[in-house]
């Protein structure tokens, strides 16, 4: 094959490096200790059972066989049935079966993709692993090998799939590629432990006992419904079935805890011989820039389920994805090489802000920060070459659409859709993102939320003292944040508390890079709630101070204050709204739970009509006057919130519920909400626009 692209591996490779750690080791053992523990349990436990069974199975035979009515019969029958399903629940998972399914996966084969093939085939040969049984791709930012896991899976050959997401193809060089196939054949490859495997189908197996019982369950509500002495065989098996899964239990999480531990060292170990055979630089500018492209594919899905809304559908959501991505590059003045941006772990990691440092002991992989810096010390690199992965890709855009068709799996589509191409995404996307971008000379003091003034006194705001005198004292790249810093605080308190409460299984952590045990985060946490109150303190009168700021210096105050009013007055409308919104939610929830008589039902449905839905009718026959919803409205909802006006909805009646009706009020009122958001929302923008346009007549005046 003449253009066969095939990255070169390090020149220079430690195989020392490649031997599984002393970590791997040592979390192998625990893990071996915690099995052996679990199955001493489990055969002493197995061997109780099939003693239950069998004196159960001769008593039910001797009360058969002595009285012969119907009731010995049952009780006969009750007794081998309860012997029967102990030993049952002991052995079940021998005959579960775990597939793993994805309906976005399509199988391609060698002759629709013969260079990928060949690629995979030369990758399988350098790991020293088996080429994958089939090869499917799939739309998302990932790639994995799967299997159909068994019992018999722990002991017989079990040839892997590879899953490789376009997505992920889409967002990475030919070299990452590489890398990133490898780290998922070096799970499985001969220079890797085999325990790993063994440990996750155990784990399984453990898991399925203790908690996928819902067949089981089913089948013994149905035994029990046979008959009332049956039904008390019944409870007995469920009792001596929870006190098998209470003894059970303590162990599995044993076990569990140390299969996390050891899947960190398998995480690492993949990646070393990733590092090997594809340069461990490689896979770590992959590693980054999927995390890069994982957020921009889920803005794709998302703005993909709005432009439905408009009757609209994407050909090619990867193209989508691409220019997603330029934008964050061009917010974030990344450099771009070959048309895929430089993106670094110090980048992701700036978007985490947390004070709070600790190590899971449950997670199951390392942070991108512990694989970056344990892939720098491996110290097998790689050249790069920069040529995109699609290149070992036939009929890419074919593919790309085909696959596209597959992001919308779980969406009953209309038939009179219209496709939309990357150009006049890219020009939706980047129209969308002006129209909610805020000018940058507040520095971000007023992004992603609202100022709190619904409770303002305009009259006496705008005499607030203002020590800044110019713009620039005022909003400070510290105030610009302030709000961000918050936000974090708060989001460091919840861990705090959870801490605290006993919920995470630490022993100590890290503060502003200062270790605590866990029993010192009450003092902590006080500390905190303070800063956050202090915070939250010093954003209200910043707020203030700002209005104060541009009356000041306006040469219109009138307008200044009736658009601050305007924003005030509409906010107050959007909470009413949404108000109402849940006190229609909460007048359901005694249908949801099913435990409403009819005469309680008549009783709910005549206070519902006097009282919420009359004040709902009010409120969109208002909005659609002011033209709020109009003909430009998604999901033809002008049309819809007429027809509702006009309607008179008995939602209930011949003694039972009329679920359509009740299904159109209730869903009549969120699309509404959207609507009053995106004028609120304009609301502020023109009030901020303002301001800065009065400033400007200021300092030219």
């Amino acid at each position: 094959m003449k253009d066969f692209l095939y990255p070169d591996a390090p020149v220079h490779i430690d195989a020392s490096k490649l031997v599984p750690s002393a970590g791997f080791r040592k979390q192998a053992v625990k893990v071996i200790i915690g099995i052996v523990l679990f199955l001493l349990t489990y055969l002493t436990l197995l061997a109780a059972a099939i003693a239950l069974a069998v004196l159960c199975c001769w008593a039910g035979i001797w009360v058969i066989s002595a009285g012969f009515s119907t009731m010995a019969i049952i009780i006969g029958a009750g007794l081998l049935a309860l012997g029967g399903s102990v030993l049952f629940f002991m052995i079940k998972f021998i005959f579960a079966i775990s597939k793993d399914e994805n309906s976005g996966r399509v199988e391609v084969t060698e002759e629709q993709q013969p260079r990928l093939f060949t690629f995979i085939r030369q990758l399988t040969f350098e790991t020293n692993t088996q080429f994958p049984r089939r090869i499917y791709l799939s739309p998302e930012v990932n790639a994995c090998v799967f299997y159909n896991s068994s019992f018999w899976s722990m002991f017989l050959p079990v040839r892997k799939n590879l899953e490789i997401g376009l997505g992920l193809v889409n967002s990475i060089n030919i070299s990452e590629f590489k890398a990133v196939m490898a780290h998922e054949f070096g799970h499985f490859s001969q220079r890797s432990m085999k325990l790993g495997s063994f440990t996750y189908n155990a784990n399984r197996i453990i898991h399925n006992m203790l908690y996928d019982n819902k067949g089981y369950a089913a089948f013994l509500e149905k035994w029990a419904s046979i008959d009332g002495v049956l039904s008390i065989m019944a409870v007995i098996t469920v009792k001596i079935a929870e006190g098998i899964q209470w003894i059970l239990r303590g162990i599995y999480k044993l076990i569990n805890k140390n299969y996390m531990a050891l899947s960190r060292e398998m995480e690492f170990h993949a990646d070393t011989i990733a590092a090997s055979v594809a340069g461990g630089n490689n896979l770590a500018t992959a590693l980054s820039r999927i995390e890069l492209a994982g957020g921009c594919y889920s803005v794709c899905i998302s703005t993909a389920s709005e432009r439905l809304k408009e009757k609209k559908i994407t050909r090619n959501i990867f193209q989508n994805q691409l220019v997603v991505c330029r934008t964050l590059v061009s917010k974030h003045g990344l450099a771009l090489k070959n048309g895929l941006p430089e993106v670094t772990s110090q980048f992701i990691n700036s978007f985490s802000s947390s004070r709070i440092n600790y190590k899971d002991q449950w997670a199951s992989h390392p942070s991108l920060e512990e694989r970056t810096q344990h892939l720098e010390s491996v110290g097998m690199d790689a050249v790069a070459n920069q040529t995109s992965a699609w290149a070992i890709f036939d009929n890419t855009a074919q593919l790309q659409e085909e696959l596209t068709e597959k992001v919308y799996r779980s969406v009953e589509l209309e038939k009179d859709l219209v496709p939309y191409d990357a150009e006049e995404f890219e020009k939706w996307y980047i129209e969308r993102r002006e129209a909610y971008r805020l000018p940058d000379t507040y520095k971000g003091f007023y992004d992603e939320r609202y100022i709190s003034i619904k409770d303002w006194d305009l009259s006496l705001v705008k005499n607030t003292p203002v020590p800044a005198t110019r713009l620039e004292e005022l909003f400070t790249e510290e105030n610009g944040r302030l709000y961000t810093t918050i936000r974090n605080n708060e989001s460091d308190l919840s861990l705090l508390k959870a801490i605290q409460n006993g919920q995470m299984e630490i022993d100590s952590f890290d503060f502003d890079g200062k270790k605590y045990k866990c029993k010192d985060s009450a003092g902590i946490i006080t500390s905190l709630e303070a800063e956050i109150a202090a915070g939250h303190e010093k954003l209200a009168q910043l707020e203030k101070q700002a209005f104060a700021f541009f009356y000041r210096i306006s040469e219109n105050k009138e307008m200044l204050l009736e658009q601050y009013q305007s924003f005030i007055d509409f906010s107050k409308r959007t909470e009413n709204f949404t108000g109402l919104l849940n006190r229609i939610s909460q007048v359901f929830q005694p249908f949801f739970r099913g435990s409403v008589s009819f005469q309680q039902a008549e009783a709910i449905i005549g206070g519902l009509k006097e009282n919420e839905e009359k004040e709902l009718k009010q409120q969109l026959q208002s909005f659609m006057e002011e033209e709020i919803i109009t003909e430009s409205s998604p999901d033809n909802l002008l049309k819809r919130c007429r027809e509702f006006v006009q309607s008179q909805y008995a939602y209930f009646g011949a003694l039972q519920l009329h679920n359509e009706e009740l299904n159109t009020l209730h869903s009549i009122g969120f699309p509404v909400l959207d609507e009053l958001e995106e004028v609120r929302f304009r609301y502020y923008k023109q009030m901020l626009l303002t301001q800065l346009d009065m400033h400007k007549r200021y300092t030219a005046a």
